[in-house]
């Protein structure tokens, strides 16, 4: 029993050990990843950033970009941008897939506009004006609705 529990304390600890290496810490727009560079640039060139900050994870840093409106724009390790936040503008209708524009724009989601977005491997989140979040997989299929 003893054996049992003193395997589970170590690795617990090298779990905790692990995690203990994450850290953020500030950066700047041109120590990003080149293509998050290119889609700031190609999408939020009107704004100002305020700051970057680097999150060192154990396979490589992921990225955030706020800007002084408070827009703030996530990368993962490859450069890609994970989510567009908006607080008080839509997000860029050049950021939103086609197949989403579609959909808002034949349901019943008057005068709202997208206030963020976000993506990972198995889904795409829209969070509408309204604060309805609309869920769709990779193929851009309904999942479903939270609000």
């Amino acid at each position: 029993m003893k054996k049992i529990f003193l395997s589970a304390v170590l690795a617990a600890a090298c779990v905790f050990s692990m995690n203990a290496d994450d850290r953020e810490r500030p950066t700047t727009v041109d120590k990003l990843p080149a293509a998050a560079q290119q889609f700031l640039k190609q999408h939020f060139s009107d704004l100002t950033v305020a700051y970057v900050v680097e999150d060192l994870k154990l396979r490589g840093s992921e990225y955030e970009v706020t800007y002084t409106d408070r827009t703030e724009v996530d990368f993962g390790t490859d450069g890609n941008w994970t989510s567009v936040e908006r607080k008080y503008s839509p997000v860029p209708a050049s950021v939103i897939p086609q197949q989403i524009t579609d959909f808002i724009a034949k349901g019943n989601f008057p005068n709202q506009y997208v206030k963020s977005i976000s993506r990972n491997m198995y889904t795409w989140e829209v969070e509408l004006s309204s604060g309805l979040e609309i869920e769709f997989d990779v193929n851009f299929n309904l999942l479903g609705y939270d609000d």
